[in-house]
């Protein structure tokens, strides 16, 4: 791949989604190009980190989908 074309492909590609940045945050080493081929999907993405942790793929996907967290329910959690 030449310089002008790795520039081209980094120009088209396309934003990180919610799903993709917090499979980014729990395994931080996975493929950019790999989970951007799942399509936001997060049975493709939990089927794509399996092959590279011991969690089963229902567990993966319970944790990319699992609701956010607001500061109040932290501070009221932890104090």
């Amino acid at each position: 791949m030449t310089l002008a074309h790795a520039s081209a492909a980094r120009t088209n590609r396309q934003s990180t989604t919610a799903l993709e940045r917090r499979a980014l945050a729990l395994w931080p080493r996975l493929d950019l190009t790999a989970l951007h081929r799942c399509r936001d999907d997060a049975t493709r993405i939990a089927a794509l980190v399996a092959r590279r942790t011991s969690l089963p793929p229902e567990a993966i996907r319970d944790l990319l989908t699992m609701p956010e967290v607001g500061r109040t329910e932290i501070d009221t959690w932890f104090g």
